[in-house]
Order: C-alpha cells, then structure tokens, then sequence
C-alpha cells in the first residue's frame, strides 16, 4: 500500500501544482477544500446518517448509477441519497441533481481521508459505479462492515487485478459484496481469481437511454431543419472527428442534396467554437449556431454551441458519428441508437463492449479515414431499404439488453428495506 498511497499524495501535489494554470485541476482542488467541516454540517443538518452512498469517476459513470438512484428513491422515497465525484466535469454539471440529498467531491483516497469521510458519513451501504476501486475506502468500509456494492463494471485481462503488483487491488475486489457485471467474460475472469461475487446484470445506461427516449427535449427549430433530409449527428465531436466529417460532407454533398449536418462538440467553450466556425469558412460552408435561435435555420449545417441537448436532438437525425474514436476513445453509442439510428465512429473503441456488439450486428461501423466514412454514409444514403432494416436492429438492441437497473436495485432494496 505504501507505493499506492505515496502515488496518491503525488497526484494530489500534482493538481495543486497545476491548479494556478488548469482550470479543471483548480475546480479539484477548490471543490475538497474544509470538506470536513462541510461534511460534518451537512450531515447534521440534513440527517444524513444512513445515507446510501453512490460514488461515480464523472458524468459517464454518472449516467451508469443515475437510474439506480431513481429507481431507489421511486420504491423508497425517504431513503436519502449522497452521490460523490472524482472529477469536476461530472460534479459541476449534476451538482444539483435533485434526487440526491447532498453532491460533492469525494476527498482523495489517503488511510485518513477514508476513515474520517466514514466516521461522518456512516452510510448504510455504498456504491460504486463501473471502474472505481479506491483501495482505502474500499478497506475502510470492509473493516466497518458496510455493504458494498459495484455496479455496471466490465472485468477486463489488462486490468491491475491481474498483474504481479496488483494484489491489494485483487483484495479490494473481495471487500465488494456483489459485483454487478456487463458480461458474462467479466464474471468468468472473476472467478480465475477465486472471487465468486459476480454477477450478470447488463449495462444501466440501456434503461437511461430508454427512459430519456420515451420523454425527450422537444426542439422545434431543430425538428424543421432535419424534416425530409438525410441528417448526421456528430455528437461530442473532437478536431479529428470534425475534420474527417467535413470532408465526408464536401464530397458528398453535391450528389445529394437533401444531406444536413448537426455538429455538437464535445468542448464548447469559445476557442473551440471558434476552431470549428473557421474550419466551416475555410471550406466555403454556411452554418447556423444553435444559439442563433433561429425560427428557421436555413443552412444545411447547425452547429450545437450548448449543453444539455444532445440526448434529445439525436431523435431528429438519421444516422449518427461518435466523436472521439480518433482521440483518446469514443463516446456514448446509446443514445443514438435507442432512436435507431445507425452509428460510424473511429478506430479507438477497444474499451467499450457495445461498440463491438453493434459493429457485430451490423448497427455500427468503425471508420478509419475520410474514404471509409464516405462509402459507409453513401450506402446509407443509397439505399433506404438497408438503412430502414438497420434503423430497426439498432432499436431492437437497446431494448433487448434493458432491464439491468430492476435487476440491481431490487437487491440493493433488501439492504435498505
């Protein structure tokens, strides 16, 4: 432990050290600051000992717990609920989240963090969601005998658990009373390491997507600009994402002319959106900015300068691009294709199960330069037949894996009832 906790000081100095010139290390850093006195007043204040504790890296893990919460909380009520982050963009943005009774950061993981956070908190039971395996808090709560419980995760062969130093992290598997898998291979790989806790329940952002889907943002001006056209949403595009489509688009476009295209990135501060807009001008495209509020956006080109509508505007589009499969890994497939549409993205998938599962059912298709992107978009916009029978396998595949979030919450319901 002793090489695990000095890399968490260094970490933690690190942040420091780059909070004056990182924004996103100064929100760490300022968001744990007197975070036990905070903590100590809030649990006073809003009795919240015997809490449900949910811990979450960021906003991805967030939307894997977020129906578990609210499933909870529908069949319990007065059950309070403390939802913790790791990183600044996943607590700032839900850091209202109304279903849970207090949100902040979870201070770093030290042998002292740990046993205070507990000794104020002393929740009746905790939850991790997917990849969180903070070796002190995870052998705190067993040493105080805390029902812990992680959910949505995928057990994979590169992991620390399976190297030759990663015995603390192996006991830290063990401390986890039920381990809620993706895959079967996951509970198969858990048992190589004689620890029989797995169990399959499937993926919770399957029964996120479909809730959003039954009740989406009604968006009119986006609604117009798409009706009758062939229309690509680039959702949480990067630089490398943006500059492949764009030049998909170009050499598309003349051959069809109903093509639109909807651009939302992944970063929209004013830099990014300023990148984007030059990239547009340099190739002689005309766009809208989604906050122009237009009542008609004229141009075959929108692109989505805010947050919070991404979920929503894929229902408008025809076939789906995920940014991030040339950077550092793609974003989230599911909420396109709960509208059926199909999904292209780029070559780095490798972590993401539903990416090899679409690609498998023919729903996805992984790109690796402009020319590739530009065939596969062509068949689609060739033939409706094959696009229509893909549109109806996407769909089919969400609904088909639902179902985990009954599946957790109705045992985690055992521990609080």
């Amino acid at each position: 432990m002793f090489l695990y906790n000095f890399g968490i000081q260094a970490f933690q100095l690190g942040l420091k050290l780059a909070s004056p010139f990182n924004p996103k290390a100064k929100l760490w850093i300022q968001g744990r600051r007197n975070w036990e006195e905070n903590l100590k007043l809030k649990v006073a204040s809003l009795n919240l000992e015997n809490a449900v504790w949910f811990h979450c890296a960021s906003l991805g893990e967030f939307e894997q717990g977020r129906p578990v919460i609210e499933n909870l909380k529908k069949e319990n009520p007065h059950q309070k609920i403390v939802l913790t982050f790791f990183s600044p963009s996943g607590f700032e943005i839900q850091k209202n989240y109304p279903y849970a009774d207090l949100v902040t950061y979870l201070p770093s993981d030290t042998p002292f963090n740990s046993k205070l956070f507990l000794s104020i908190l002393k929740p009746k039971l905790a939850v991790f969601v997917k990849y969180e395996f903070w070796l002190n808090y995870l052998f705190e709560l067993d040493k105080k005998q805390i029902p812990t419980f992680l959910i949505s995760t995928v057990i994979k062969k590169h992991q620390s658990f399976f190297k030759w130093y990663g015995g603390n992290f192996r006991k830290a598997l063990k401390t986890y009373k039920t381990i809620y898998t993706q895959d079967d291979y996951s509970i198969q790989l858990l048992k190589t390491l004689k620890i029989n806790s797995g169990v399959l329940a499937g993926d919770t952002r399957f029964d996120r997507v479909l809730k959003i889907c039954s009740a989406p943002k009604q968006i009119n001006e986006i609604s117009n600009f798409a009706k009758d056209s062939f229309v690509i949403v680039a959702g949480s595009s990067w630089k490398e994402d943006e500059d492949f489509l764009i030049e998909a688009y170009l050499k598309l476009k003349d051959k069809h002319s109903n093509l639109k295209l909807i651009i939302a990135p992944h970063e929209i501060d004013k830099k990014n959106i300023d990148r984007l807009k030059n990239l547009l001008h340099k190739n002689n495209l005309p766009f809208h900015l989604f906050s122009d509020n237009s009542a008609a956006y004229n141009e075959s080109i929108l692109v989505v300068n805010a947050i919070g509508f991404l979920s929503s505007i894929y229902q408008y589009g025809t076939v789906a691009f995920i940014g991030g499969g040339f950077t550092n890994g793609i974003h989230n497939i599911l909420e396109p294709t709960v509208y059926g549409l199909p999904v292209l993205f780029g070559p780095n998938y490798k972590k993401f199960n539903e990416a090899f599962e679409v690609i498998e059912l023919k729903v996805g298709v992984s790109v690796n330069n402009v020319d590739e992107l530009t065939m596969q978009l062509s068949k689609w916009l060739d033939n409706k037949k094959q696009l229509d029978e893909t549109s109806k396998a996407a769909k089919q595949y969400v609904a088909n894996n639902s179902g985990a979030t009954q599946k957790i919450a109705e045992d985690l319901l055992k521990y609080i009832r």
